[in-house]
C-alpha cells in the first residue's frame, strides 16, 4: 500500500467523505484509476456530498482539472444555490453591521473631496478634500454647513490594492459559476477593509444564455454614501468575453479609457473562464 497517497489527501479523509476516500484507498492498493469509467453517481457524491472540488478529485485520477469540470457538466452536477457561501456569510455579517450602523452611527470628521487623482507611476490613487468637524449629524451626511473646516491628508490607496480586491471578488464569482446553477440575480461583494468596496451581480440579460458580470468599484472616501463613493463600473459577458467599462454617472469625473487601461487585466480569470467553458460545450457538441 502506498502511504504516500494518504499522505497527498489526509486533509479531505479528516472529514466524512466516504466515497472520496474509497477512491483514495483503490489509488493507494495500486489501482489506476479512469475518470471515464467513474460512476455519475460516485462523481455527485464527491462534488455535492462530500464537496470536494474538481482540482482534488483531478489530482485523485491524474487528469487536467477541465476533464472533471466537462464530466461534471455532462451529467448535469453543480451545486443548487443561488449564494456562494462566502457571500452567504458576508452578507449576514454586513447585515448586522448595517442595523448598527442606521441606528447608531457618527462620524467625528465630515470629508468632503475636491477631486480624484489616479497616479499609476506611483501605484496611487488619492483625493485631497475638505474637511469639517461632525457637530453630532447622524450617517450618512447629506450637508455640513456650519460645521468648523479642519486640516487633514488627502485621502490615498494603492491601485494594486484596488486590483486585488476586484481579482478575489472575481476569483469567487469564477469559482461559484464552476459549482453552482444559478436562476435568479447573485450578489457578490469584498468590503475588507475601510478603504475599497467591489460589488458584483451575475444576471442573465433578455437572452437566458448570455450571462453577465456588473461589478463596480468605489472608494471610501467622503462617508457621504455607505458603499462609498462610485468610481467606476463594468459589464462583462460571459457569452462573448467583451468587457465595458463605464465612469459617467460615477461621483467622480474620470476618463472611461484611462480607467480601462489600468484595470483591464484584472479580468484575466473571467476570459480563462470563457476560454474553458467554449472548449467544453464545443467538445460536448462534437460528441452528440
Amino acid at each position: 500500500m502506498d502511504e504516500s497517497v494518504f499522505d497527498r489527501f489526509k486533509y479531505f479523509m479528516e472529514r466524512e467523505t466516504p466515497v472520496f476516500r474509497s477512491y483514495v484507498m483503490r489509488k493507494a492498493n495500486g489501482e489506476i484509476l479512469d475518470i471515464e469509467t467513474l460512476p455519475p453517481d460516485d462523481l455527485q457524491g464527491m462534488f455535492i456530498d462530500e464537496v470536494i472540488t474538481d482540482g482534488v478529485i483531478a489530482d485523485l485520477f491524474d487528469v487536467e482539472q477541465k476533464v472533471v469540470t466537462r464530466k461534471r457538466y455532462k451529467h448535469e452536477i453543480k451545486l443548487g444555490q443561488t449564494l456562494s457561501r462566502k457571500s452567504i456569510e458576508l452578507i449576514e455579517n454586513m447585515s448586522k453591521l448595517v442595523e448598527t450602523r442606521d441606528l447608531s452611527d457618527t462620524n467625528d470628521l465630515v470629508l468632503i473631496p475636491i477631486k480624484l487623482i489616479i497616479h499609476p507611476a506611483d501605484d496611487l490613487i488619492f483625493a485631497p478634500y475638505r474637511v469639517f468637524e461632525n457637530d453630532g449629524r447622524q450617517y450618512p451626511f447629506y450637508d455640513y454647513e456650519g460645521l468648523k473646516e479642519v486640516d487633514t491628508e488627502a485621502f490615498c490607496v494603492r491601485i494594486s490594492r484596488v486590483k486585488r480586491e476586484i481579482e478575489s471578488l472575481l476569483d469567487e464569482i469564477i469559482e461559484f459559476l464552476w459549482e453552482y446553477e444559478w436562476e435568479t440575480e447573485v450578489y457578490f461583494e469584498r468590503e475588507n477593509d475601510n478603504k475599497v468596496c467591489v460589488s458584483a451581480i451575475l444576471f442573465e440579460d433578455e437572452d437566458p444564455t448570455a450571462a453577465k458580470i456588473s461589478l463596480a468599484v468605489s472608494l471610501q472616501i467622503s462617508g457621504l454614501q455607505k458603499s462609498g463613493d462610485l468610481i467606476f463600473d463594468t459589464e462583462y459577458d460571459l457569452r462573448t468575453g467583451s468587457l465595458s467599462f463605464q465612469t459617467e454617472g460615477c461621483d467622480f469625473n474620470l476618463d472611461v479609457d484611462d480607467i480601462e487601461d489600468l484595470f483591464l487585466e484584472c479580468w484575466s480569470i473571467a476570459d480563462r473562464y470563457v476560454q474553458i467553458q467554449n472548449e467544453i460545450e464545443s467538445e460536448l457538441e462534437n460528441e452528440n
